[in-house]
């Protein structure tokens, strides 16, 4: 199952450390933790559930949490979606 793709007109941006997801379209503004803004990149290149979480894990090192990930891409992704920043779809 792929993650949900990313609106259009959004994108990531970082600025001192900190990230944040622009709604170029809507003018919000949504700062974000750098996992979740890795999170929002990965719904931008329409990769699939289990992609994503190896990716994460892999780039944080967390070998052997796979199962942690998968919830937090979850919850993370239906948070991305209640914002309108993810098209809505059926849940991952």
């Amino acid at each position: 199952m792929n993650l949900p793709h990313a609106t259009s007109g959004v994108i990531v941006q970082q600025q001192d450390g900190a990230f944040f997801l622009l709604d170029t379209e809507g003018g919000e503004v949504f700062r974000v933790n750098e996992t979740a803004a890795r999170i929002f990149e990965l719904c931008q290149g329409g990769t699939s559930l289990d992609g994503a979480v190896a990716s994460l894990a892999l780039r944080l090192g967390a070998a052997g949490q796979e199962e942690a990930i998968r919830a937090d891409v979850q919850r993370t992704v239906t948070q991305f979606q209640e914002l309108g920043l993810c098209e809505p779809t059926r849940s991952v």
